[in-house]
């Protein structure tokens, strides 16, 4: 029985520190891939597309996942913060970045003629909407006024936030690394460095997306128990 106990313990210190080495892995590619997005857009002086690649990135791949991961509980940014600070935390990060993607999306538009004709641009498309969308969702889930809940329990709010947030994120870093193989990105960067861009954004994109799994199983979980 002690054995047993022991095991169990071990098991849980290794899989916290394993937690913690990829939050921090995570954290790295976020700010690496941030930063270098940053200064490529300030060599072109963010004009046209350098803007919309700024504006996009620095919006989905920085802020957003940074937001879905301020409820992780080995994030050294906010595992200090209290459950209501989280939310605020993870609010203002979503604001922020769900606008900067936004604004990226329509100062494109504006700026060209012919849209959509690729993957990204279609892709893109879907990510926009879906961003306006879940921004909306948002508020809702953080202030719950009570003409939602003629529609939805408070926990069905949450759950659906919860569940199109994560598509959204999805489709946002898909539009991203689409991004990397357009005619845009090859002309500055190396093409034999851009498996490495779209590595680092497709590792960052499975860590990140864990505690929003998580968090979703467990909403599920307390509908299923809530309805039972």
């Amino acid at each position: 029985m002690e054995t047993a106990i022991a095991n169990n313990s071990s098991t849980k210190i290794i899989w916290q520190q394993i937690q913690s080495l990829l939050n921090t892995i995570n954290h790295v590619l976020i700010g690496l891939i941030g930063i270098y997005t940053t200064l490529l857009a300030k060599s072109l002086n963010f004009q046209d597309t350098a803007l919309h690649m700024f504006l996009t990135v620095i919006g989905i791949h920085v802020s957003v996942a940074e937001a879905l991961m301020s409820h992780y509980p080995y994030n050294p940014l906010t595992n200090r913060l209290s459950h209501r600070n989280k939310c605020r935390y993870h609010a203002v990060l979503q604001i922020i970045g769900g606008s900067m993607a936004l604004l990226g999306a329509l100062g494109k538009i504006r700026s060209t003629e012919v849209h959509f004709t690729t993957w990204h641009g279609k892709i893109g498309l879907s990510a926009a909407f879906m961003c306006f969308c879940s921004l909306c969702g948002g508020f809702l889930n953080y202030f719950q006024p009570k003409f939602i809940h003629k529609i939805y329990t408070k926990a069905e709010v949450k759950c659906r936030h919860n569940f199109f947030g994560m598509i959204t994120f999805t489709l946002g870093i898909a539009t991203i690394i689409l991004g990397y193989f357009t005619q845009f990105f090859p002309k500055y960067v190396n093409e034999n460095v851009i498996p490495a861009f779209v590595l680092a954004t497709a590792l960052m994109y499975l860590i990140t997306i864990i505690a929003p799994l998580q968090s979703f199983r467990n909403k599920l979980k307390y509908r299923k128990k809530f309805i039972n």
